[in-house]
C-alpha cells in the first residue's frame, strides 16, 4: 500500500513536471509574432515552417517578445551569437590549418572575415533597431552577402564543416533573414 501511494506521488510530480516545459509547437499556436514571421520567412525566403517555429521558439526572449521591435532585436542577439561561434571556429581553423593546401586556407581566411562583418553587422543592427536606423536593412543585405561569400568559399574547396558549425551556420542565416523581413516591415523603403 505504501508503495503505490510513493509510485502515485512519484508519477504526479514526474507528469507536473513535464507539464511545466512547453513544447514548441503547442506554444507556438499562442504566439501569433512568431507564427506570423515564420510564415513569411517559409513564403520568401522556403524554409521549413515548423524548423523556423522550434529555433525561435527556444529562445526565452524571442519568445517572450510583444511586438515586431522586440522580436527583432531578441533574433538578432541570437543571430549574433551564432556569428560569434562561426567566427571562432573559423579564426582557429585557420590558426590550426598552418601547411594546408592554399585553397583551404584562403576559404578559411574568407569565412572568417565573412563572420567577423556579420558580427559587427548584427551588433550595428541592435543598436540600429533601438535607435530606429532605417539603414539596418542594408546591413543586414550585406551580412548576407557574406555569409553568402563563406558558403561560395567552402563550397570550392570540398571542406566538409562538423555538423555543430553547419547548424550555427544555418541558423545564423535563418535568425538574418527572420530579422531582414521584421526590420522591413518596421522600416518599409
Amino acid at each position: 500500500m505504501e508503495s503505490s501511494i510513493g509510485y502515485a506521488t512519484f508519477i504526479a510530480s514526474l507528469l507536473l513536471c513535464l507539464s511545466s516545459f512547453p513544447t514548441p509547437f503547442a506554444n507556438a499556436r499562442a504566439s501569433p509574432l512568431i507564427r506570423s514571421v515564420c510564415k513569411q520567412t517559409q513564403d520568401q525566403f522556403g524554409y521549413n515552417y515548423k524548423q523556423c517555429i522550434k529555433s525561435l521558439w527556444k529562445d526565452i526572449p524571442t519568445r517572450s517578445a510583444s511586438n515586431l521591435k522586440d522580436l527583432d532585436i531578441s533574433i538578432l542577439k541570437l543571430a549574433l551569437t551564432n556569428a560569434q561561434q562561426s567566427k571562432a571556429f573559423f579564426v582557429n581553423a585557420l590558426n590550426t590549418t598552418g601547411n594546408n593546401i592554399v585553397k583551404v586556407s584562403g576559404a578559411v581566411k574568407q569565412c572568417a572575415d565573412s563572420y567577423d562583418f556579420a558580427v559587427d553587422g548584427f551588433a550595428f543592427s541592435i543598436r540600429g533597431i533601438k535607435d530606429n536606423d532605417k539603414s539596418v536593412s542594408q546591413i543586414l543585405t550585406q551580412v548576407q552577402d557574406e555569409i553568402v561569400r563563406c558558403e561560395k568559399a567552402l563550397t570550392s574547396t570540398e571542406i566538409e564543416l562538423p555538423y555543430l558549425v553547419s547548424s550555427t551556420n544555418f541558423l545564423t542565416m535563418l535568425y538574418r533573414d527572420v530579422t531582414f523581413l521584421i526590420t522591413s516591415q518596421l522600416f518599409p523603403i
